[in-house]
């Protein structure tokens, strides 16, 4: 388990992760160090009406 990942890749699809730590590509611990180091954008998100959005 000494492969290096990168956390970009982790980002794209959460089936992705679960087969890597299913697969002991890298661990519960090594996931949870990257997912901390992953910056904080909930400032970005937007709140959005669905009602507001039907035609």
């Amino acid at each position: 388990m000494g492969k290096k990942v990168n956390a970009e890749k982790l980002s794209i699809d959460r089936r992705i992760i679960s087969r890597k730590l299913l697969s002991g590509e890298i661990s519960e611990k090594e996931l949870h160090s990257l997912l901390k180091k992953l910056p904080d954008v909930g400032d970005n998100a937007e709140e959005v009406n669905p009602e507001n959005n039907e035609k």
